[in-house]
């Protein structure tokens, strides 16, 4: 074969590669092709809204996305009372999700928008045990207000958790996030929330994964002796989900 055509057909593999790859990402970001048949009714009904459809097409975890979206979907059609709540607010991206699919209800977060405390790292193993006080100390309530886009409804508890929940003793809630990265925090709000959730309200966990040993002991240990079964949910960093028996 003469140098010619080699580049030649060099050239040609290079172009259908990245034919493929243009390909990929058209569907990942704006073909219908991996949603679910009813987010695409939906779409087509005119039951979401654009914002969310906008979300949903920049969202890189469709599998976290769609499970947050039906369960909010399931909440809606069961008339399960009570707020959403998010622990382990950082940037807003996840509540700026939730918030759109139910801009109705109240959506408490909770964050110190400072970073980690350091008796929170003090017992950590695994990924969790590279952390230090600064990580995720890039954010502020005012970035995070401006990022979700809400109304009314957005309730921010700026500081240590649970110190930031004195005054929400008798709140109940439908659907609480969690995703706090470590355990005394994580232990902390499964011990906070869970006996304040609606029968049938669920709390997500992220990070549910064995890189994140803290997060799986704290839900481990939490479950011990609990009537509900654990959910895990296939999504790119693991979550699992606690539904909160009807009984």
């Amino acid at each position: 074969m003469n140098t010619q055509l080699f580049h030649i057909l060099n050239l040609v593999i290079i172009l259908v590669v990245f034919a493929f790859l243009v390909r990929y990402a058209w569907d990942i970001f704006f073909s219908d092709k991996y949603s679910p048949v009813s987010w695409q009714h939906a779409k087509k009904s005119g039951t979401i809204n654009d914002k969310l459809v906008s979300l949903e097409k920049k969202y890189p975890d469709k599998v976290r996305f769609f499970n947050f979206w039906f369960q909010v979907e399931r909440l809606k059609k069961d008339k399960i009372p009570g707020a959403f709540a998010e622990a382990g607010v950082y940037k807003g991206d996840s509540a700026k999700i939730l918030h759109q699919m139910d801009t109705g209800r109240s959506f408490h977060l909770f964050d110190t928008f400072s970073g980690f405390e350091a008796r929170d790292l003090v017992y950590e193993t695994g990924e969790a045990a590279t952390y230090a006080t600064d990580n995720f100390a890039d954010t502020s309530v005012v970035k995070v207000l401006k990022n979700i886009e809400g109304n009314d409804n957005i309730l921010i508890h700026a500081g240590y958790f649970p110190d930031t929940t004195l005054d929400l003793q008798d709140e109940i809630f439908a659907l609480v996030n969690l995703d706090l990265d470590l355990y005394i925090p994580t232990k902390a709000a499964l011990e906070f929330f869970y006996p304040r959730l609606s029968p049938g309200g669920l709390i997500i966990i992220h990070d549910y994964n064995p890189k994140w040993e803290g997060i799986c002991k704290a839900v481990d240990e939490f479950l011990t002796g609990k009537p509900e079964s654990l959910v895990v949910i296939p999504d790119t960093d693991g979550s699992c989900m606690i539904i909160r028996n009807s009984k």
